[in-house]
């Protein structure tokens, strides 16, 4: 096959006299064009460029395609992860779900004792609410000390 370099060609057109067939190349905004279906490639313009902007390029024989091997791909660690990721999900989103709420409902219900006992909440077992070290620090820096 024939092909035009067109940042070579300066459209002189030596190339239209030479080629045996008409229509073969044209000119086309100053720069020759080669129409593939036409040419014949006799090779005769490729001689005649001063510019060496026509060249042949031979075609690769066309050979059947063969059968590829088929190409194992890596599977990545999340990928083969998924199923034990989804089922471990499956069985403790019920739990996490009866956790949380749980913590909910003992958060609310520490609010509404609040409000019956007027802003304080009742102690809980185990709370030091009596006259511990705090206690006493606190009463110390009433009493003027800093």
């Amino acid at each position: 096959m024939i092909f035009i370099d067109e940042d070579k060609c300066t459209g002189c057109g030596d190339c239209l006299e030479v080629c045996p067939e008409e229509g073969a190349i044209v000119l086309q905004e100053d720069k020759a064009i080669i129409n593939q279906e036409l040419c014949n490639s006799c090779t005769e313009c490729v001689t005649v460029c001063p510019e060496s902007a026509i060249y042949e390029v031979e075609a690769a024989p066309m050979v059947p395609e063969q059968a590829q091997p088929v190409q194992v791909t890596r599977q990545s660690a999340l990928s083969r992860a998924r199923p034990a990721i989804v089922s471990t999900l499956a069985v403790a989103a019920p739990l996490a779900v009866d956790a949380l709420t749980g913590v909910a409902r003992r958060w609310l219900e520490g609010r509404s004792v609040a409000r019956r006992t007027g802003g304080q909440a009742e102690p809980a077992p185990g709370d030091q609410t009596g006259p511990g070290r705090g206690g006493r620090r606190r009463r110390q820096r009433g009493k003027g000390r800093k």
